[in-house]
């Protein structure tokens, strides 16, 4: 999927590796007004992160090849990238993720559109 880089819209680089989830969070977030650089993997995201400089990430902790911790980590190493602020969401919800993941924001999986968008609102506005 084509991203779509609206003028002024904050830009969201949003990596999930399910096919369904990301075409659906793609498409809440564009029509809260975000403009979203979808990726399936964490070596596709750090691709457009250096290409297109987002404002923003939505990370999924799980992912096949890097990990959502290795592509924040590799975000972290690129001057251009390191004050990115970053969202992970993720189905593990064990208590010693929240602790290992703080003080990072983390969206635990199943959750509801008014909970991504009010959370990537708030971290957007603190980073």
């Amino acid at each position: 999927m084509k991203p779509d880089l609206a003028d002024g819209a904050t830009r969201v680089l949003l990596v999930e590796d399910d096919e369904a989830l990301r075409e659906a969070l793609t498409h809440t977030l564009r029509r809260a007004g975000f403009a979203v650089l979808p990726s399936r993997s964490g070596a596709d995201a750090l691709g457009v992160a250096r290409e297109e400089t987002p404002d923003a990430a939505v990370i999924d902790l799980l992912l096949p090849d890097a990990g959502g911790l290795g592509v924040a980590r590799e975000l972290r190493r690129v001057r251009a990238l390191e004050s990115i602020p970053v969202l992970f969401i993720t189905a593990l919800s064990l208590p010693a993720v929240r602790e290992a993941l703080a003080p990072t924001p983390v969206l635990f999986k199943p959750f509801t559109r008014r909970q991504l968008l009010d959370s990537l609102r708030e971290v957007t506005r603190a980073g």
